[in-house]
């Protein structure tokens, strides 16, 4: 009954729209620290596109990242119903949905299946356009906090930067999902932390790949950890690390 009534269009329009209100009242109420977003304003100020790796539990709260005159900004959303409500959701912040899986890269970097090669190509054209495309390199379903092929396999494809980036608030809600998914509460003090841009190169060896893998998951935990210690509130610590190698 609860899928079905998902899957109704007048339930996800209402949904996406109450989501995104949401969103955009947390945004707008928290007191926010950016730290290090000078490269990224950089790159955009070359007109160039970029690829931005947060966890899934942060996911929320990623419409606030991007300093404004940045590119447009696009994120991958499942076909779901689901997926459904966030695209509605961020389309109220002008964040572009792009429908399909960045999961479905498999460990020689090819893509899995017609659907998401559609969504690949449909990203590769996003970011070599100059947009921004924002990935969860743990999701759709994890292991938590461990970086899977998609966003490496977009940097290689582009040349462009891939950035670790994320966020953390001192008024929040941590859920008991498998991603430990952050529910932001208005009238807070938050942060903003970006790494420096990291280049990964056409045809790279698996040896750079891996090395590719390895600065992104181990940047994103360092950053994040960084960001709730300085909100004050217990750090979520990733799974286990030999849950997470990328496939």
């Amino acid at each position: 009954m609860v899928k079905s009534l998902l899957a109704a269009k007048p339930v996800q329009i209402a949904l996406g729209a109450l989501m995104g209100g949401y969103m955009g009242l947390v945004k707008n109420t928290t007191r926010w620290t950016v730290i290090n977003d000078g490269p990224m304003r950089e790159i955009a100020a070359g007109g160039k596109g970029a690829i931005g790796s947060f966890w899934h539990g942060r996911l929320l709260m990623s419409i606030a990242f991007w300093p404004k005159g940045t590119q447009p900004p696009a994120i991958i959303v499942s076909r779901s119903a689901d997926g459904d409500i966030i695209a509605r959701a961020a389309a109220h912040h002008g964040v572009a949905g792009i429908r399909g899986s960045s999961r479905k890269v498999r460990k020689d970097g090819s893509v899995d299946g017609k659907g998401a090669m559609s969504a690949y190509r449909a990203m590769v054209r996003h970011v070599e356009e100059g947009g921004v495309m924002a990935i969860t390199p743990d999701g759709p379903k994890g292991p938590r906090m461990r970086v899977q092929a998609g966003a490496l396999r977009l940097a290689e494809a582009t040349g462009a930067p891939l950035f670790a980036i994320t966020w953390s608030i001192r008024r929040r809600i941590v859920f008991d999902s498998w991603d430990r998914f952050v529910l932001p509460l208005p009238f807070s003090r938050g942060v903003i932390m970006w790494s420096e841009p990291y280049y990964l190169g056409s045809n790279p060896s698996p040896e750079e790949r891996e090395a590719a893998r390895a600065w992104l998951e181990d940047t994103l935990i360092d950053l994040t950890r960084k960001a709730d210690n300085w909100c004050g509130v217990e750090p979520v610590e990733p799974a286990p690390a030999d849950a997470g190698r990328a496939r």
